[in-house]
């Protein structure tokens, strides 16, 4: 009877773990096909000539194609710290307000995750044709800004929320200022939080495309931007050697920050 009862209980956990393993290999097969191709000694994608890496060094004398990789990198770096920073502000601007304030600037603030971004986009497009204001780098930002800006919100609010209200008040006991249980306190509780949302929304950004295509100007193309525009003459292996290369600098980052964070828990590194 206990075999039995057993059984069903089984299958489940069974279909689940299936579930599971079907999951991570349609996530992480398209990025060994990525990998693999791009050594792919071909003019093509899709036929494979052998192996070669001369994709890597047609890659390095593309201009075009870095210059993209330059623009993706700046506005995701600015506007990833600009996101950040909104987040914390918004997220200790939030703790200070009555309910009725804080439910209606939640609201307005997480309001562009439910709107299309294509609206966003047409509606940013129409604000800077109103003032004039040609399209570059600043403008790039700011629609990523708009993009990116309730995600960091999300992450660091509910960190700041877990914080312990007692350990800002120890500090200003001490005779803190507002400024030094920022710096001392506040900062460094929300370390993890903030590099959190950091990271996400340099990811958002550098993959954006949506918003690029209303914000951008001449000199500011994207590297989504670019890539989108080679599929009217063919993509070659030189794109899966960039995406290869961009894999490999996630995997070290990733790498990185999971070394140190197990050096933190098996030694008890006290540094953060």
């Amino acid at each position: 009877m206990r075999g039995r009862t057993r059984l069903p209980g089984r299958l489940p956990d069974t279909v689940t773990a299936w579930l599971a393993r079907g999951v991570i290999v349609f996530l992480y097969v398209p990025i060994v096909v990525v990998v693999v191709l791009s050594f792919n000694d071909s003019d093509v994608t899709y036929k494979w000539a052998g192996f070669s890496t001369r994709w890597y060094g047609v890659l390095a004398q593309d201009t075009d194609l870095l210059a993209a990789l330059r623009v993706s990198a700046e506005v995701g770096l600015i506007s990833a710290t600009l996101a950040t920073a909104g987040g914390l502000f918004a997220a200790m601007g939030m703790g200070r307000l009555g309910p009725r304030g804080r439910a209606v600037f939640s609201g307005s603030l997480f309001l562009p995750l439910v709107i299309p971004e294509i609206v966003l986009g047409v509606a940013l497009l129409s604000v800077f044709g109103t003032l004039k204001a040609s399209l570059g780098l600043t403008t790039l930002v700011l629609g990523h800004l708009v993009v990116t800006l309730p995600y960091a919100a999300l992450i660091v609010l509910g960190a700041h929320r877990a914080l312990d209200p007692a350990l800002d008040e120890a500090a200003a006991d001490l005779g803190c200022g507002a400024w030094q249980r920022f710096r001392l306190v506040t900062v460094p509780l929300l370390k993890q939080a903030l590099l959190a949302s950091w990271l996400l929304c340099f990811t958002i950004s550098f993959g954006n495309i949506v918003m690029s295509t209303f914000t951008s100007g001449v000199g500011t193309t994207t590297l989504p931007l670019r890539v989108y525009s080679l599929l009217k003459t063919g993509l070659t292996p030189e794109i899966n050697a960039l995406g290869t290369l961009l894999v490999l600098f996630t995997f070290v980052i990733i790498l990185g920050a999971g070394l140190r964070q197990m050096r933190r828990v098996l030694i008890g590194d006290g540094t953060d």
